[in-house]
């Protein structure tokens, strides 16, 4: 019985090797360009494929070129990631310039809010006060009647 489990173990073995190996092909995705944004020059650098995206003719088109020109060149000091670009990467432009112009930009003294000098305000002056009459003009103004007054409230 050894003998015959021997056989099937060999049999077994030669019927597993002699099979063809298959070979499995995985697509494996191209890398997804990673953009790199340059708020002051408004130009993207797709690093996987070494282009640069900017702006032409006055501002209308977009173009991809390898080199840019040497104006945008001295532009680019400050750059940030895009995490999650859209397709075209270009499409959300304004959005990008708003965000990352003061997120690389800003100081802390832009967001400080400035109190407004102190006013001075000036004194009140209080009404004159009426004195009231006493003594000899009190006892004329009784039996003479009282004399009218150039003021404008009696």
């Amino acid at each position: 019985m050894s003998k015959f489990f021997a056989l099937l173990l060999f049999v077994f073995c030669f019927a597993c090797t002699n099979k063809k190996a298959e070979t499995i092909v995985v697509a494996t995705p191209a890398p997804s360009p990673k953009y790199y944004f340059f708020p002051k020059a408004n130009v993207y650098f797709d690093s996987v494929n070494k282009d640069y995206l900017f702006l032409t003719n006055e501002s209308r088109t977009w173009s991809t070129a390898k080199q840019i020109p040497d104006v945008m060149q001295s532009m680019m000091d400050k750059s940030v990631l895009i995490d999650s670009p859209s397709t075209p990467v270009w499409k959300d432009n304004q959005n990008h310039k708003l965000v990352y112009s003061a997120l690389l930009y800003a100081s802390p003294n832009d967001t400080v809010e400035k109190k407004a000098p102190p006013t001075v305000q000036k004194p009140v002056t209080p009404e004159p006060v009426k004195k009231e009459k006493k003594g000899l003009r009190k006892f004329l103004d009784k039996i003479f009647g009282k004399k009218k007054d150039k003021d404008p409230k009696e």
